[in-house]
C-alpha cells in the first residue's frame, strides 16, 4: 500500500511539474492552483457520466477538483467559446488573462491524458463544446516520464 502511495505521489508532482513548464509558470504552487481552476471548469463543461468515468482515473486530488463544483440546476453550455473557458479558468486561477490562459490549460489537458485511455478521451472530447473540444484535441499526451528536461 505503501509503495502505491509513493507512485501516487510520484506521478502527481510529474503532473504539477509538466504544468508548471508546459505552463509557463513560476511554481508548482501555481500549477496546482491553474490545474484546479481547469478541472473545476472543465467539470462543468462534460457531461455528468463523462465527468465520473474521467474522476474515477484521476488521482484523489485531481478528482476532488473536477467533481468540487456543483450547481443545483447547471445546464452545460455546449457552445460555449474557448474564450469563455479561458476567462473562466484565470478567474478561479487568480489571473485575469485570458491569452495567458491558455498555456497552463493546454498543459493541464495534456497531463490528464497521461491519466486516462483514448477511449476516456474521446468520450471527454464529445461531450465538450467544439471551441473547447479543439483545445482538448490539440493537447498533446505528457510522456510517461513527465515533463522534457
Amino acid at each position: 500500500m505503501e509503495n502505491t502511495d509513493q507512485e501516487l505521489v510520484q506521478k502527481l508532482n510529474k503532473f504539477y511539474s509538466y504544468v508548471q513548464n508546459e505552463g509557463k509558470l513560476l511554481s508548482s504552487a501555481q500549477a496546482r492552483l491553474w490545474s484546479s481552476g481547469t478541472l473545476k471548469t472543465l467539470g462543468l463543461c462534460v457531461d455528468r457520466r463523462t465527468k465520473r468515468a474521467l474522476a474515477k482515473e484521476l488521482p484523489e486530488d485531481l478528482a476532488k477538483d473536477l467533481t468540487s463544483v456543483f450547481w443545483l440546476l447547471h445546464f452545460r453550455d455546449p457552445n460555449q467559446s474557448a474564450d469563455e473557458f479561458k476567462l473562466k479558468v484565470g478567474r478561479r486561477s487568480g489571473n485575469s488573462d485570458s491569452e495567458f490562459a491558455q498555456f497552463p490549460i493546454l498543459a493541464v489537458f495534456s497531463g490528464l491524458k497521461a491519466f486516462i485511455d483514448f477511449d476516456l478521451s474521446g468520450r471527454v472530447s464529445r461531450s465538450l463544446s467544439p471551441e473547447i473540444r479543439d483545445m482538448w484535441l490539440r493537447a498533446d499526451a505528457m510522456g510517461e516520464n513527465g515533463p522534457a528536461d
